[in-house]
């Protein structure tokens, strides 16, 4: 039975997806400020509809990654890479990704001060660690296990549980490597690439909005495998050149349920959220929404 999602909601996700990524392509034109007349678009920072398309994503895909390696180094450059989602610091470590190496790079680097990790989402540490040591033990502990993860489990979602297992690797940032080695395509030709996502506390009280329910509400990991289809289908008829143009995928909607859910947040005024962006110009450059 396919869910009912309420109009009045949908229709704010739909507005959301082709508004947000109006300012996308204006932005990308040289377009000047600002791109668009709905404050809360204007006046905060937005993910993009196309995960593909963030700052970080897109330097990733075109100064990180390599084809030339095989899946399990894949593997280990997607998990250093999003544990550490920060251009500059990847950009000093480029040469040699063993976690040996890296170490002394990135102690030295947060010696002179300068930034190491995202601050886009928490990065996790070990009590009575660095977070330098913290996040190369993880690395190295995955390297210890790569093959079995990337052999034994052939889908998206497989991976991702055998992921979540390494303490530090939640939800989130094993959804985020798997993305990456989804959107690579290096020998993992898994079934769900394109059609699953894992779920996070934003995109669960955005699908509890487009259900009516109370946004709060628990969504298990199996009910979201069951909901997310039909919202992909319901939505992309209504956004069909976007979807097209964009190349749409699962984890692009869940990305977008969580900003749905932000906005939402706002119009209703049910709190503030950090991360503002001035939008009103002038000129047609400025920090990348």
């Amino acid at each position: 039975m396919t869910a009912q999602f309420k109009n009045e909601e949908l229709e704010t996700l739909v507005y959301w997806i082709t508004e947000r990524d109006r300012i996308r392509a204006l932005k990308e034109t040289g377009a000047p400020k600002p791109w668009t007349n709905d404050p809360l678009l204007r006046d905060h920072r937005w993910c993009n509809v196309r995960r593909m398309d963030d700052r970080v994503s897109r330097w990733l895909f075109e100064h990180w990654y390599d084809d030339r390696h095989d899946v399990e180094y894949q593997l280990l450059d997607a998990v250093l890479a999003r544990l550490i989602n920060w251009p500059d610091a990847l950009a000093e470590i480029t040469e040699s990704r063993n976690p040996a190496d890296v170490r002394p790079i990135l102690e030295a680097r947060a010696k002179r001060g300068d930034k190491v990790f995202t601050g886009a989402y928490v990065i996790p540490g070990v009590p009575g660690k660095n977070k330098v040591d913290s996040i190369i033990n993880l690395v190295a502990t995955v390297a210890i296990r790569s093959e079995e993860i990337t052999i034994d489990h052939p889908t998206m979602r497989g991976t991702w549980g055998k992921l979540m297992k390494f303490d530090g690797l939640g939800s989130f940032l094993s959804g985020q490597i798997v993305a990456d080695l989804a959107h690579q395509g290096l020998g993992m030709e898994w079934p769900d690439r394109f059609t699953w996502a894992p779920i996070g506390p934003g995109s669960a009280r955005g699908i509890n909005r487009l259900l009516g329910r109370p946004k709060d509400q628990a969504v298990t990991q199996t009910e979201f495998d069951r909901l997310l289809p039909g919202l992909m289908a319901t939505l992309k008829p209504r956004v069909q050149a976007l979807w097209k143009d964009r190349g749409l995928v699962a984890m692009d909607i869940q990305n977008c349920l969580c900003e749905f859910d932000k906005y939402r947040r706002l119009q209703l005024g049910e709190g503030k959220v950090r991360a503002r962006y001035e939008g009103s110009g002038p000129g047609p450059q400025g920090a990348l929404l």
